[in-house]
């Protein structure tokens, strides 16, 4: 980012400043729930912020952490837009994990915790995976034991959304990692709440990846936002030589944002799903804050719009 005033509101730029945020990046890398679309469907103005962003040379990357949805439900979110988008730029935390078992030519058995999505994906990308228990079972602890304790031969854990998650799925977990100290703690989203609305919150995977952490000692390897590691694979991906040339958009200050701090991206925050500008004043960090923030994605294609203007006058 060159000379461009920090933590501003994108559409309080004078013109110029918009035309050098515009070319300050070349890589738009974006959440979908919450920015993208919400609960309601697609959000306002989206599909032409997208199309206008594509038209202005920058390619976009869609970076979720909800490998609760199939591929083939983001690919009909993204058709109700209008857009077509690759396999490969829609990066989730399962596709992150498989690519990242495959880097270090992993071949052990897995205990995952996860939806039966996940699972398979997983399973699908050739690995031995084993979860559940899934049924309700007796409260009898030599029971307990015998289900936790089964001596299988696990190498690596790995947790995401489960909403089936409970408490002898995670005491299974923390087996696994105790027993065998090259067994790998491995998560995919870590979100401690997940936004429905901006007024309603759900409690989010990152307290059982917490719990495991805290009871095994071992530090999870996180291949979700805000992931150091999840950086690194998109980096590597997109050949981005210079993070800075990288802008990421979300609703969440501490994946979202906090992802593009780790990542060295620069920041966009928007209030169209968990965040608002109240917990942004909350902030006593300053390195925690967005570069910007803006009432939605779709501004953006209003700002290409201003700028695209400018250059057609000065070409007259």
């Amino acid at each position: 980012m060159s000379d461009l005033p920090s933590g501003k509101r994108l559409v309080d730029l004078s013109l110029e400043e918009k035309q050098r945020f515009l070319d300050s990046f070349d890589y738009v890398l974006t959440d979908c729930d919450g920015v993208i679309w919400n609960i309601y469907g697609p959000i306002e103005g989206i599909a032409q912020a997208i199309t206008q962003l594509k038209n202005y040379g920058k390619q976009i990357v869609y970076v979720s952490n909800n490998s609760v949805r199939s591929l083939d439900n983001y690919n009909q979110q993204f058709r109700k837009l209008g857009h077509e988008v690759a396999k490969e730029d829609i990066i989730i935390p399962v596709f992150s994990i498989v690519k990242y078992l495959k880097s270090i030519n992993f071949s052990g058995l897995i205990y995952a915790i996860g939806t039966k999505e996940f699972l398979t994906v997983i399973r699908d990308a050739g690995y031995d995976v084993i979860s559940g228990p899934d049924e309700q079972q007796p409260e009898v602890i030599r029971h307990i034991i015998s289900v936790v304790y089964d001596k299988k031969p696990v190498k690596a854990v790995i947790v995401d959304y489960d909403y089936n998650c409970n408490n002898t799925k995670l005491m299974r977990a923390q087996i696994y990692l105790q027993t065998d100290p090259d067994c790998m703690l491995i998560a995919g989203a870590t979100d401690h709440r997940v936004a429905v609305t901006p007024e309603f919150q759900m409690l989010g995977p990152g307290y059982y990846v917490d719990i495991l952490e805290n009871i095994s000692g071992k530090k999870a390897k996180v291949l979700g936002k805000p992931g150091y590691l999840l950086g690194t694979l998109l980096k590597e991906q997109y050949k981005i030589g210079d993070p800075k040339r990288g802008l990421f958009v979300g609703d969440m200050i501490a994946q979202d944002v906090g992802f593009g701090k780790v990542a060295d991206f620069q920041t966009l925050l928007v209030f169209t799903g968990g965040a608002s500008m109240a917990e942004i004043h909350t902030l006593e960090n300053d390195d925690a804050k967005p570069d910007y923030h803006t009432d939605s994605f779709a501004d953006l294609g209003r700002i290409v719009q201003e700028v695209q203007s400018l250059k057609n006058k000065a070409n007259l």
